[in-house]
């Protein structure tokens, strides 16, 4: 039916959607696994990172472009993906990174030193057991201890009304003519004719009628990488869970940083059931059922001994610096979440905005600055992990904030290469960002101006990519 690798079973004919995904970065895995009780991993010294199935490779370049003094590999079988990966690595002068075109099972017989990370995502739900047993044991044999997973895939049970579309979509398409792109294609269309209320199976599962109407509107590459792979499992959380313990590892928390403070997601009467079953791995599993969970963003931890206990990982927890990639007036008194919607006081809201106006502050700080005898310091922690978990602020590699005045006006040689690129191409872009330890999204418009300023112009200074450290001078 389609091209595809024969030995992992996955598409080879048409290329992975060329995205960014935040949650990749060194310092949102490391914010994730300091909230789950976690040692910090120490971003300013070297440290070695590993992209398992990187498709175009477009996050790790970016996060190796901000943590210069850090290795980086890059390992996908796709010749397309590598080629554009390597490209786009030299565009932005990231000499830090090593790509490998090559599938799991040769990447095992390589010399390859032990990494702090490792991430896969969009791997795990798509490849057969065979490749996943190269996974594990690539994570076995070149985690170093202290070491980091990100790994993503399809749950249960949000997939069990969806999946038999799968299925559907598979048949179609071997009746459909073309390459893969064409018949995924052809079978979309015709899945869209089939998706009428007279059809019981719509009727009986709005969800899968819901799945159906955003596949109408949904990139071909995406559907075809999506589904039709010659593999294609929905996993239990809690089974992941046990074959990432086969190779030495425990969860420590989610990359989908409100699956974290489960009173976000469930209700007292969810959240009291919940927290009665006897262990962790049937309450995360139990979480699954609350929410109806259909995609998890995992990571693991390799090495008991890195975890301490709660007193110190508050203390850990205060040197992690947070901020506002956005305008800090988005900082609202409202915050919508999984279960409704949570309010903030107003004047607490007006400090914070002061604060985050001007840089990334360590949650140590942002606490103390805002405590006093009007508010509780837990009760501040506590909003602020929200307003992160919310998106309103972000974790950060470091503190800081606007250069001091009479500084030369410049970014770095990779954020500047970034904004070239967004401003010729008109389009939005993701220029790396050393404090931010990741990529901010910078559009079209501002990346112009960014440069215009770099280079002179009497026009003002765009202050959200000067405050968050894009930008350097006056």
């Amino acid at each position: 039916m389609q091209a595809s690798d024969p030995a992992s079973g996955y598409l080879s004919d048409v290329t992975f959607p060329d995205r960014f995904h935040r949650e990749l970065s060194p310092s949102w895995l490391n914010y994730v696994s300091v909230l789950g009780g976690a040692r910090p991993k120490a971003l300013d010294r070297p440290f070695r990172y590993l992209d398992l199935g990187c498709g175009f490779a477009h996050s790790t370049v970016i996060n190796a472009a901000a943590f210069a003094h850090a290795e980086f590999h890059a390992c996908d079988f796709n010749p397309a993906h590598i080629e554009a990966a390597e490209r786009r690595a030299t565009r932005l002068g990231a000499g830090n990174v090593v790509f490998h075109e090559a599938s799991f099972d040769a990447l095992l017989d390589r010399d390859l030193p032990p990494f702090d990370f490792i991430v896969m995502h969009g791997v795990y739900s798509w490849v057969g057991s065979d490749v996943r047993h190269a996974i594990r044991q690539l994570l076995s044999r070149r985690l170093a201890d202290g070491g980091l997973v990100y790994l993503s895939y399809n749950c249960q049970p949000g997939w069990s009304a969806e999946a038999p579309l799968r299925k559907l979509m598979v048949e179609l398409a071997q009746a459909a003519q073309g390459g893969t792109e064409a018949r995924t294609g052809s079978a979309v269309a015709a899945m869209r004719q089939l998706g009428t209320p007279s059809l019981r199976y719509f009727r009986d599962n709005p969800a899968a009628a819901g799945a159906l109407a955003a596949l109408a509107d949904a990139p071909l590459d995406y559907v075809a990488h999506e589904f039709m792979n010659a593999t294609w499992k929905v996993h239990y959380s809690v089974d992941v869970g046990d074959e990432m313990a086969e190779a030495g590892l425990a969860y420590v928390g989610s990359a989908t940083l409100a699956d974290n403070h489960p009173m976000l997601l469930i209700d007292r009467q969810a959240a009291d059931a919940i927290a009665a079953l006897p262990n962790a791995r049937l309450r995360r599993l139990a979480e699954d059922f609350a929410v109806n969970r259909r995609f998890r963003r995992d990571v693991f931890l390799r090495g008991a001994g890195e975890r301490v206990a709660p007193a110190e990982a508050i203390r850990h927890l205060d040197e992690i610096a947070i901020g506002c990639t956005t305008d800090v007036e988005r900082i609202d008194t409202r915050m919508t979440i999984p279960r409704g919607a949570i309010s903030f006081q107003p004047d607490f809201i007006a400090d914070l905005r002061a604060l985050m106006g001007r840089g990334a502050m360590r949650i140590g700080e942002i606490v103390a600055r805002l405590g006093g005898e009007r508010r509780n310091p837990h009760e501040i922690r506590q909003n602020l992990l929200f307003l992160v978990a919310s998106g309103a602020l972000t974790p950060f590699a470091q503190p800081g904030g606007y250069t001091e005045t009479g500084a030369r006006r410049a970014a770095s040689p990779a954020a500047a290469a970034a904004l070239a690129a967004g401003a010729r191409e008109a389009a939005p872009t993701f220029v790396p960002c050393e404090p931010l330890g990741g990529g901010i999204a910078v559009s079209a418009d501002e990346a112009a101006k960014a440069l215009r300023w770099i280079a002179g112009d009497a026009a003002p200074r765009p202050d959200r990519l000067a405050r968050v450290g894009v930008l350097r001078g006056a």
